[in-house]
């Protein structure tokens, strides 16, 4: 589900709510919009959509925009990535280091590069932890060149040998 349009009232949003309290989160990154950061949201006119998309669709947004995931209530499984992309040099050395590690023993990091927050959630279906999750994948990752350096793994060892 994505609110449409409000990535635009991002800026206004976070003044006008900056002194309330925080919906308690397992990483800083994450914002939880309470009852009144929703009402606020819709007296704007935004409308909350189901984004609908079929095996194999890229769907790309402005992170800005609210939106949740809701679990899947038929038969099949699905499978979402979430990814973030930023320039290198905003990643300190210990963040590569800690990106480094998360990739090798296949944990899951936060998406944002820059705010590493490495360890895994746990999908809960019906009140009860989901069946098809795992915490590790099937078969592990083998990376091209290209991709590989898309992980920002390679710039570790320019910034160990650079400090």
């Amino acid at each position: 589900m994505v609110c449409e349009k409000a990535y635009l009232l991002s800026e206004e949003f976070h003044r006008e709510f900056a002194d309330e309290v925080k919906i308690p989160a397992w990483t800083p990154e994450w914002y939880g919009f309470t009852p009144a950061g929703l009402d606020w949201l819709k007296s704007k006119g935004c409308v909350w959509t189901k984004v609908t998309a079929g095996p194999g669709d890229l769907i790309v947004w402005d992170s800005r925009a609210p939106h949740y995931n809701v679990s899947p209530t038929g038969s099949l499984a699905r499978f979402a990535t979430y990814t973030c992309y930023m320039p290198v040099s905003d990643a300190t050395t210990e963040d590569l280091i800690k990106k480094k590690e998360a990739f090798e023993s296949g944990r899951g990091t936060t998406h944002w590069p820059n705010a590493m927050h490495v360890g895994n959630n746990v999908a809960i279906r019906d009140g009860q932890p989901d069946p098809i999750q795992r915490l590790q994948p099937w078969k592990r990752a083998v990376l091209g060149p290209r991709a590989y350096k898309l992980t920002g793994i390679p710039y570790l060892a320019k910034a160990v040998v650079a400090v």
